[in-house]
């Protein structure tokens, strides 16, 4: 259960890292278009690779952040650890949302990648916030 949770965060984290600062989180129009069989299981197969691969980017940045603020004083510590926090929920709630995907295939996959792609362009908006701050 913990390494899915890591795994979770590390594809949250590689989002924002993937788009550059100040982009937001799109993926609009991939799999819009209803296609043969084999093209849309290849298109859900990489899209679910692009999220992943966002989340372990994001868990990566977190995990660094996370380190930095043990070594800060006290006042910074404690808004840092705050931030944290928040990316943190944020996070697991794109993290659920993607796990629930992946058990999904035909239209449930379609319905619920619109709820994926909207949580993964919250947490990309609140990485871009929490950057400008820490840095």
């Amino acid at each position: 259960m913990k390494t899915i949770k890591i795994a979770g965060i590390m594809v949250g984290v590689s989002l924002v890292l993937g788009l550059g600062l100040g982009t937001p989180f799109s993926l609009a129009g991939e799999a819009k278009e209803a296609a043969p069989a084999a093209s849309s299981q290849q298109q859900k197969e990489e899209y679910q690779k692009k999220i992943e691969t966002k989340l372990n980017e994001f868990n990566q940045e977190l995990k660094e952040w996370k380190d930095k603020a043990k070594k800060m004083e006290e006042k910074a510590r404690a808004e840092m650890d705050e931030q944290l926090n928040n990316l943190s929920k944020k996070e697991e709630e794109a993290s659920k949302k993607f796990k629930e995907l992946r058990s999904k295939s035909g239209k449930a996959w379609e319905d619920l990648k619109a709820g994926v792609d909207s949580a993964m362009e919250e947490l990309g908006k609140a990485f871009d916030q929490a950057r400008s701050r820490f840095k």
